[in-house]
């Protein structure tokens, strides 16, 4: 390897391949699940909706700041947890030459977050999780390895919380279950209110806040709140959710 004085850094004899970030972002509206998009402005792939994200550039310290970095300049978001969870490096992803991609997901409350278009994306939206437009690259693929790793951990962990309000309703926690689990092919008890509201009372750490939805003449469902202790001391005994 050799020093280069001018850029102070290090060269080496061999070959290296582009690296990226891509960030899957799922956003709750109430009722249903998103994913947060952007248009295209460059080629390949021009006009296309794809995942925020872009190359990894000498000036970004980590895979983390080129992901948060890339986020805010195309969709405007930031403040967010970002997690990685995968690479995808199959030689023919990317038509332009070898990249490989970090991915990396967040939940997040949608109606936080005013989203726009920038640097190289013309707009920012949300799609439904079932409504996704045709994508660029292998970004379907990107995405539904991310909502696998959500139907795994959401028997296990409390992700769901991450998408809602402080306050929550019990409709809107189950809206969030059968967003993720499918459970017309899956988890057809899903479906049952009664019973998904039994199971997530027995779980212990939802609680209720003794005040409901105004508003509604008709309907005043009651506002739940996660507690985060009872929920790390009913974890002590590595519980499962199952419908």
């Amino acid at each position: 390897m050799k020093y280069n004085e001018t850029t102070q850094m290090w060269e080496s004899p061999y070959w290296h391949p582009a690296v990226t970030t891509d960030a899957v972002v799922f956003g709750f509206d109430g009722e249903q699940l998103n994913v947060l998009l952007i248009e295209r402005g460059n080629e390949p792939y021009l006009n296309c909706w794809a995942l925020p994200g872009g190359f990894i550039k000498e000036t970004d310290k980590s895979a983390e700041d080129s992901v948060y970095r890339e986020l805010h300049e195309e969709t405007n978001v930031e403040d967010i947890y970002l997690e990685e969870f995968k690479t995808f490096s199959d030689v023919t992803r990317d038509p332009r030459e070898r990249v490989i991609t970090i991915g990396f997901f967040a939940l997040v409350v949608k109606s936080r977050y005013k989203i726009k278009g920038g640097d190289d994306a013309r707009r920012a939206e949300w799609f439904p999780i079932d409504k996704l437009p045709e994508l660029a690259f292998d970004h379907k693929e990107i995405i539904e390895t991310a909502l696998e790793r959500l139907r795994h951990r959401i028997h296990f962990e409390p992700i769901g919380f991450h998408l809602l309000e402080k306050e929550f309703t019990m409709p809107q926690l189950q809206n969030i279950y059968i967003s993720i689990l499918n459970p017309e092919r899956d988890n057809p008890k899903l479906l049952d209110r009664r019973n998904f509201t039994k199971k997530m009372l027995k779980l212990g750490y939802i609680k209720e806040t003794g005040e409901k939805v105004t508003g509604n003449p008709y309907r005043s469902p009651k506002l739940y709140v996660f507690d985060e202790e009872a929920y790390l001391e009913a974890k002590k005994g590595g519980m499962k959710l199952e419908f």
